[in-house]
């Protein structure tokens, strides 16, 4: 007879071997993209620092009184444009 506990880790181990399966095609894919990546920068047919949707998505105006006397800040290092509340760059975390 199966105790419980053999039975919990049966279960456990089916689940564990279900989720690498599905995780191995996107891990493949993330690999497949870092490559061409990759091979677009050294072939100058990509820039080092390229910018993506998520970093320039339009965002919420600020609240009111939220950005009292400050301005957007600009990135010494790679000169991109931060709203007021940020501390780090959004594009290559340099502290501002």
């Amino acid at each position: 007879m199966i105790s419980l506990g053999q039975l919990y880790a049966a279960i456990l181990a089916a689940l564990l071997l279900g989720a690498l399966g599905v995780s191995i095609p996107v891990l493949r894919g993330v690999v497949r993209e870092g490559r061409e990546r990759r091979r677009q920068r050294r072939a100058g047919e990509l820039d080092r620092e390229t910018d993506d949707e998520a970093s320039d998505r339009v965002t919420s105006p600020p609240l009111e009184g939220e950005t009292t006397g400050r301005r957007r800040a600009t990135c010494r290092q790679c000169g991109a444009e931060n709203d007021p509340q940020f501390t780090y760059c959004r594009r290559c975390a340099t502290p501002l």
